[in-house]
């Protein structure tokens, strides 16, 4: 089986849009950790939300199976997100599952 990358591609613009919303959230943190608009515990909570956007992208980009993980627990999270969170979920979820995404990751790719 001769994997079509096309049908990859919006997992991919996934990954880009968590990567880069990753770096700019970490970047404005960091920017912002002199100043005392924000207490402590909500930087803390809102570095590591930032961290894991960056690596779960990073993970996707890089099609590594923990990568895969990361983008499903995320989605798990979404659906939380009452009505726009649980209908983009249900969507992506749809996709993955109707085009084998996961073949798409390390270690179940082959071809014929």
């Amino acid at each position: 089986m001769i994997l079509d990358y096309k049908k990859f591609k919006p997992i991919k613009t996934f990954g880009v849009i968590l990567t880069a919303a990753g770096m700019f959230r970490v970047s404005l943190l960091l920017s912002e950790l002199n100043a005392s608009i924000l207490n402590m515990p909500a930087i803390y909570f809102l570095l590591i939300m930032s961290i894991w956007h960056l690596v779960s992208g990073i993970g996707i980009l890089l099609r590594k199976r923990w990568g895969y993980h990361l983008m499903k627990l995320y989605l798990y999270f979404m659906y939380l997100g009452i009505p726009i969170g649980t209908l983009l979920s249900k969507r992506i979820f749809a996709y993955i599952n109707e085009n084998d995404i996961e073949l798409f990751f390390k270690g179940k790719e082959f071809h014929l």
